[in-house]
C-alpha cells in the first residue's frame, strides 16, 4: 500500500514537472520520500534538484538512497540512470578518479550501455588517459554508428594519440552525414596531406572555400599543400589570397604563425597576425605573486619544451646541457613529450638536471611545480611550434620567461618576457618587429654541440654519385624550396657538367614537378634524389657534399648547421627576417663571411662562380674538417658560458 502512495505522488511529481511547475513537483518527490524513504525515482528526481543547486552532499545522499531502492525493488532499468548521475557528479567535484571508478562499476553491472560509456570517455579525457579515452570512445562509435557528435569526438580524441592517422575514418563518416564543419574538414584534409594524398585534401578545401572563401585556416591548409607539392603558381596565387585575408584584420587558430614564416608577407603584417593570434592565450593568464625567497647561491634556470628526445632542438642543445657550469647553475628540465628511451633523450637525463615529466599534469599543475621549484628563469623551447603547450607558459611560473630556439621570430605568447638572437639574426634596427624584447648572444645565437656523432663520410659510389662530381645539396623540406631558387640551382648546372644537385626527396609530386624543370633546362641527369635516412646515416652522406645551397625566405638551421659539421660549407642569402637571417649566422659563426650573399642576384653570381671555380670550396671543406671545433659556432664550452653570462645579467637586472 506504501509503495503505491509514494507512486501516486510521483506520478504527480512527473506531471507537474511536464507542466513546468518544478517547485510542485519537488514537494510531490518529498511527500513520496515520506511514505518510502529509498523511493529510487522519487530520489533520483532530488539528486537531480540538488545537483542543479550544487549541494552536492545532498545530491549523493539522494543517489545512494536510489540505488538502494533499485537494488530493493530490483528496478534495473533505473541502475545505469543512477551510475551516470553519480559519475557525472564526482566530475563536477574534481574527483575524476572516482568519476571513472563508477561509471566502470555500471558498466560491469549493466552491460555496455552508452550512456554510461560516455561518463567513462569524460572522465578519461578529464585525467588525461586519451589512448584509453580514444579507445572507449571507439566502442561508443560501434554502437552508435550514426551518431555523429561520437565520430567526431573519436576523430579529435585519435588526432591527440600515436594513432592520428586513423582519425580519417570517423571524420569521413560524420561529413557523409551532411554535416557542414569547417574545423573537421580542414582536420580531416591535413591527415589526407600528410598521407600524400592531394587529391583527396584538395578536393576536401576546394569544398569548403566555395562555401568560405575568406577561411584562414582553409587558406594556409591549402596553400601549404601546394607548397609542398612544389605546384608554386597555384602555390603563389594562394598565398596572395592568404596575405590579403590577413591583411584584413582576419585571424584564425587553425592558421600559426609558424606556418607564416614560409610566406612572403611582411614581416610588420607577421607581427601584427602574431600579436593577434597570442591574443588569444591571453585568458589563461593567471600571474600568481611569489614571495621572494632567499638569496641562492645558484641561479634556478629551467627549460620547457616537448622536445626532449631525438629532435632538433635536442641535438643542438645536449651539449650545451652538458657544459653547464653547475657553480653557477642549477637547471631542471620540464618534459611534457614523448617518453621515448632513445639516445638522446637518455643523454640529456644523464646531464644531471633535476628531471619533472609534466605529461599527466594539467597546464594549471605544471605551472605549479615549475612555481614550487621557485625558478628565477624558465626558458621555453617551444614558442608555437607544434605540440607547444602555451598555457604552461601564460600561467607565468617564474618570474623571467625566455623563448630560445624553438621558434624563430616573434612569438607573442603572454608571459614571455625575452628572446634571445644575435646580431644578424636580428639586428638593432629590427627589433620594432618584435613584441618581446630582444637578447643577444655574442657569437651566432644558435646552440649546437661539440660532442655529437662525425660518422665517416659515406662512399660516393654506394650512394649514387661519381667520384669526381662537384656534388651541390639541400636537404631542407619541399616546403621550403621556391621557383625562384630552384631555378638558380638548375641553371647553375648548365656550367658545369660534373655538377649535381642532390636534394631530399620529399614527395613523388615535388620530385615530377623539379624533374620537369631540369628536363627542361637539360640537365635532368645531374639531378639525384635522397631519400629520408636515420640521422647517423644522414650525416654520413652529407659528408660526401661539396656544397650546401641555402633558400629564402626560410634558411637552413638545423640543416644548415649539419652540413658545417660534416665539413660541407653552406651558400646562403641574408634574408628580411629572423627565419631568413639564420644561414648567415651559422655561416659568419663558420668563418665563411664570403659565403654570405646579400641579394637574390648576388646570391646566383656566387653560385656561378663557386660552379666554374669550385676552388674555394674545396678549401672552405678544408678549414672546416681541420678547425671544426675550434669554430665559434661548434665551440659549446663558450657558448655555454657566455649562455650563463647573458641569464645571469637578465636576473640581475630583475633584481
Amino acid at each position: 500500500m506504501s509503495l503505491n502512495v509514494a507512486n501516486t505522488l510521483w506520478q504527480a511529481a512527473q506531471i507537474a514537472e511536464v507542466a513546468g511547475d518544478t517547485r510542485s513537483a519537488q514537494l510531490h518527490c518529498i511527500e513520496a520520500l515520506k511514505v518510502i524513504p529509498d523511493h529510487p525515482q522519487a530520489n533520483l528526481r532530488m539528486a537531480k534538484y540538488a545537483r542543479a543547486l550544487k549541494n552536492s552532499a545532498k545530491a549523493v545522499m539522494h543517489l545512494e538512497r536510489a540505488f538502494g531502492g533499485a537494488s530493493r525493488y530490483d528496478i534495473s532499468d533505473l541502475l545505469p540512470v543512477i551510475y551516470v548521475e553519480r559519475s557525472e557528479l564526482a566530475g563536477e567535484q574534481g574527483l575524476h578518479d572516482y568519476a571513472l571508478s563508477v561509471a566502470r562499476a555500471g558498466l560491469a553491472r549493466c552491460g555496455e550501455i552508452p550512456a554510461l560509456i560516455r561518463t567513462e570517455v569524460a572522465a578519461l579525457r578529464a585525467l588525461g588517459k586519451l589512448n584509453e579515452y580514444a579507445l572507449r570512445l571507439n566502442r561508443l562509435a560501434a554502437l552508435e554508428p550514426n551518431n555523429v557528435e561520437v565520430l567526431l569526438q573519436l576523430a579529435w580524441a585519435l588526432l591527440e594519440t600515436p594513432s592520428a592517422a586513423q582519425a580519417a575514418k570517423p571524420f569521413y563518416a560524420a561529413l557523409s552525414t551532411g554535416l557542414v564543419d569547417d574545423d573537421a574538414t580542414l582536420a580531416l584534409a591535413m591527415l589526407e596531406r600528410k598521407a600524400k594524398n592531394w587529391t583527396a585534401a584538395e578536393s576536401l578545401l576546394d569544398g569548403a572555400l566555395c562555401r568560405k572563401p575568406t577561411h584562414l585556416g582553409l587558406l594556409g591548409e591549402r596553400w601549404y599543400t601546394l607548397k609542398e607539392q612544389c605546384r608554386w603558381h597555384d602555390a603563389h596565387a594562394a598565398e596572395q589570397a592568404l596575405c590579403s585575408v590577413i591583411a584584413a584584420g582576419s585571424t584564425d587558430v587553425n592558421l600559426p604563425p609558424f606556418a607564416l614564416l614560409l610566406s612572403e608577407l611582411p614581416q610588420r603584417q607577421l607581427k601584427e597576425y602574431t600579436r593577434r593570434y597570442g591574443a588569444q592565450f591571453s585568458s589563461d593568464m593567471r600571474v600568481v605573486q611569489r614571495t621572494v625567497p632567499a638569496k641562492k647561491a645558484r641561479l634556478r634556470v629551467g627549460y620547457l619544451s616537448a622536445d626532449f628526445h631525438q629532435h632538433a632542438t635536442s641535438m643542438l642543445i645536449a651539449g650545451l646541457f652538458e657544459a653547464h657550469d653547475r657553480d653557477r647553475i642549477e637547471c631542471f628540465v620540464y618534459s611534457y613529450g614523448p617518453r621515448t628511451s632513445d639516445a638522446y633523450r637518455e643523454r640529456l637525463k644523464l646531464a644531471n638536471f633535476a628531471w619533472r615529466d609534466l605529461n599527466d599534469l594539467s597546464d594549471d599543475e605544471a605551472a605549479h611545480v615549475v612555481r614550487t621549484d621557485e625558478i628565477d628563469i624558465l626558458v621555453d623551447l617551444k614558442g608555437l611550434t607544434n605540440a607547444a603547450r602555451v598555457g604552461i607558459v601564460t600561467r607565468k611560473p617564474a618570474p623571467v620567461i625566455i623563448h630560445y630556439l624553438g621558434y624563430p621570430g616573434t612569438v607573442g605568447i603572454p608571459g614571455i618576457d625575452y628572446i634571445v638572437a644575435d646580431a644578424i639574426v636580428v639586428p638593432p634596427e629590427h627589433e620594432q618587429l618584435y613584441l618581446e624584447r630582444v637578447l643577444r648572444l655574442p657569437e651566432c645565437y644558435q646552440a649546437n654541440d661539440a660532442w655529437r656523432a662525425h660518422p665517416a663520410p659515406s662512399p660516393r659510389l654506394q650512394l649514387g654519385l661519381a667520384e669526381d662530381a662537384l656534388i651541390l645539396c639541400n636537404f631542407n623540406a619541399s616546403t621550403k624550396w621556391n621557383r625562384n631558387f630552384m631555378q638558380i640551382w638548375l641553371a647553375s648546372l648548365q656550367l658545369n657538367s660534373r655538377a649535381v644537385l642532390w636534394m631530399l626527396d620529399s614527395n613523388a609530386s615535388a620530385r615530377e614537378a623539379i624533374n620537369a624543370m631540369a628536363l627542361e633546362l637539360g640537365v635532368m641527369s645531374q639531378i639525384l634524389w635522397a631519400p629520408h635516412a636515420d640521422i647517423e646515416s644522414h650525416l654520413g652522406r652529407l659528408a660526401s657534399a661539396n656544397l650546401a645551397l641555402d633558400q629564402l625566405p626560410y634558411s637552413s638551421h638545423t640543416t644548415g648547421a649539419d652540413a658545417l659539421w660534416m665539413g660541407v660549407p653552406l651558400l646562403t642569402c641574408i634574408g628580411d627576417a629572423f627565419q631568413g637571417r639564420v644561414g648567415a649566422s651559422l655561416a659568419n659563426a663558420a668563418n665563411l663571411q664570403n659565403f654570405v650573399t646579400h641579394s637574390i642576384a648576388e646570391y646566383e653570381t656566387r653560385l656561378r662562380q663557386l660552379i666554374v671555380d669550385p676552388t674555394e670550396i674545396f678549401a672552405a671543406q678544408l678549414m672546416l674538417r681541420e678547425k671544426r671545433t675550434a669554430l665559434p659556432l661548434f665551440d659549446t664550452a663558450s657558448f655555454a658560458a657566455n649562455w650563463e653570462t647573458l641569464l645571469l645579467s637578465v636576473h640581475e637586472a630583475q633584481s
